[in-house]
């Protein structure tokens, strides 16, 4: 096996070693790649290629050696098409792409999602107990119901075993308590006063309500939020399609995660993104 040492920006062909059912209408993809790629970081993301069909941009839940793992929802012809595939089939994936997560050791890691916006979050839990972080880390999902919850199981385990504090909670009570990931948010916000960094990704209104929330806590030395949810076509900065007001930044190379000083100028986060035609969309 080779170790590829730069983004390759041509699809390289991946055999599916594995499908799991995840949640509802998700499932998880492992992936085994002929090429090791180096040095990825949570919040990076692969475009996966379906030959005759698409090519989509998709966050890695987690990469070990050679094998990626892709966290996908059937939500259009895409992903559609990845659903139909089976065991020993191959798709194209090039990658890895754009800025991930940027981990600070000197303070409480609180890591919040919604949605398919757990899938980066994933892999960012898993390098953070890796690299031997001993402090505490929060984690805080919602969903609309129980069946939506990404990952629920095996961050509930991460909570038995005390390696996380998981706060869940969903539209309808089904799970957790009946409400939105933002409430137990804040009330820790209220109750602690230690330096403390915010991770998150998911909805991009709910991440403009937890970014608009959590700057007026002095002890929030940062706020990371992934935009990875805009549409991007290239994937590594050619063709613009994912360029943000008025910066100029593009998510799929100056992001996906950008810092609380870049999302406090970004004037279009949480307000309205582009769909391919370039024309504006209210969020």
């Amino acid at each position: 096996m080779k170790t590829k040492l730069l983004f390759n920006n041509q699809p390289i062909m991946g055999k599916i070693i594995k499908i799991e059912n995840e949640c509802e209408d998700t499932k998880n993809f492992f992936v085994e790649l002929p090429e090791k790629i180096p040095k990825v970081k949570a919040g990076q993301f692969v475009m996966v290629w379906v030959p005759g069909v698409d090519e989509f941009p998709i966050g890695v839940a987690g990469y070990k050696g050679n094998i990626l793992e892709l966290g996908i929802a059937k939500v259009g012809e895409g992903t559609t098409a990845i659903f139909n595939k089976e065991e020993g089939d191959l798709i194209g994936i090039r990658g890895f792409y754009g800025k991930g997560f940027a981990f600070r050791t000197d303070s409480i890691p609180l890591i919040i999602g919604g949605g398919f916006g757990m899938t980066p979050l994933k892999l960012l839990i898993q390098q953070i107990i890796e690299r031997g972080y001993n402090g505490e880390i929060h984690v805080f999902e919602g969903a609309r119901t129980k069946s939506r919850l990404m990952y629920y199981n095996w961050l509930q385990e991460l909570h038995d075993e005390r390696k996380i504090i998981f706060h869940v909670c969903t539209d309808d009570g089904s799970a957790g308590y009946k409400g939105f990931p933002t409430v137990d948010l804040e009330k820790f916000l209220q109750e602690n006063d230690k330096s403390c960094v915010i991770y998150s990704a998911g909805p991009e209104k709910m991440m403009k309500i937890i970014f608009d929330m959590a700057k007026n806590y002095p002890h929030v030395k940062d706020i990371q939020m992934s935009l990875a949810d805009r549409y991007m076509r290239c994937g590594y900065g050619l063709c613009g399609s994912c360029v943000v007001d008025p910066l100029g930044l593009r998510v799929c190379v100056d992001g996906p995660v950008f810092n609380a000083e870049q999302l406090e100028k970004i004037e279009d986060f949480g307000k309205y993104k582009r769909l391919p035609s370039g024309a504006k969309e209210l969020i």
